[in-house]
């Protein structure tokens, strides 16, 4: 093993109780996947962004505030993608409460769903998830471009 850097990547779960002061921890997480996987930094914030607003919005609303609750995040990482999927064991929501607000509705708070749909390339609610709710969220990998069209296209630039 020497002492050459080791990283694994397999499915990742990590499960926090409700208290919102824990949110640094699955925002460092998902930075760290998300970079390993190749995006870019402004994708890597993005991907953190929604993440941060899934959660919060377990945290708000399936928990109304409570801080002793459990929630998961679940990261996995296949070749095309990553996909991130967050349960709790709160009441169970109404799929159409997953929308986005019109964007014309001009108040404070209530854009959490927008920016997640904004940042995910899917989205989808398990609606038969028998333990509370669950959410999966899927990000495709930006295309892999070799050192070759790199040079190309730095020749041209």
């Amino acid at each position: 093993m020497g002492g050459e850097p080791y990283l694994s990547i397999r499915p990742m779960r990590i499960v926090i109780s409700s208290d919102p002061r824990l949110l640094h921890v699955l925002r460092g997480v998902v930075r760290y996947r998300a970079q390993e996987a190749g995006f870019g930094p402004a994708e890597v914030e993005y991907l953190t962004l929604a993440i941060d607003e899934a959660v919060a919005n377990v945290m708000r609303h399936a928990y109304g505030n409570r801080r002793d609750a459990r929630l998961a995040l679940e990261i996995l990482t296949f070749p095309d993608r990553l996909e991130f999927v967050v349960e709790d064991t709160g009441p169970k929501v109404e799929p159409e409460a997953l929308r986005p607000r019109a964007l014309d509705d001009v108040r404070p708070g209530g854009l959490g769903t927008y920016f997640i749909n904004c940042c995910m390339d899917a989205i989808s609610y398990d609606e038969n998830f028998a333990g509370g709710n669950r959410l999966r969220m899927v990000k495709r990998l930006p295309p892999k471009t070799s050192s070759r069209d790199e040079y190309s296209s730095q020749e041209r630039g």
